[in-house]
């Protein structure tokens, strides 16, 4: 016997934009059936990606940047040398 359970969210307008999105770009019929799919795969996460922040990332990433923190490559055979280094 399936058991099924009832909940409610209550997203911010942006979240249910994002499901929204998923929605059209995944054909999927309605938004609960959209962010059932997208829980469920959040869900199937490996515990690095479940706490990866995006937005933390990003804001990281532009301090390197502007700190001069990165390097340029001519060839991705000098690219694959300095990794190998």
């Amino acid at each position: 016997m399936k058991t099924e359970h009832k909940i409610t969210l209550e997203v911010t307008d942006e979240i249910f934009r994002e499901i929204t999105n998923f929605k059209k770009r995944a054909n999927i019929k309605d938004n609960k059936s959209a962010a059932f799919e997208l829980i469920k795969y959040a869900l199937s996460l490996p515990p690095y990606f479940a706490a990866y922040d995006r937005q933390k990332a990003e804001k990281e990433a532009d301090a390197d940047i502007a700190a001069g923190r990165v390097k340029s490559f001519s060839s991705v055979d000098d690219l694959l040398a300095d990794l190998k280094a």
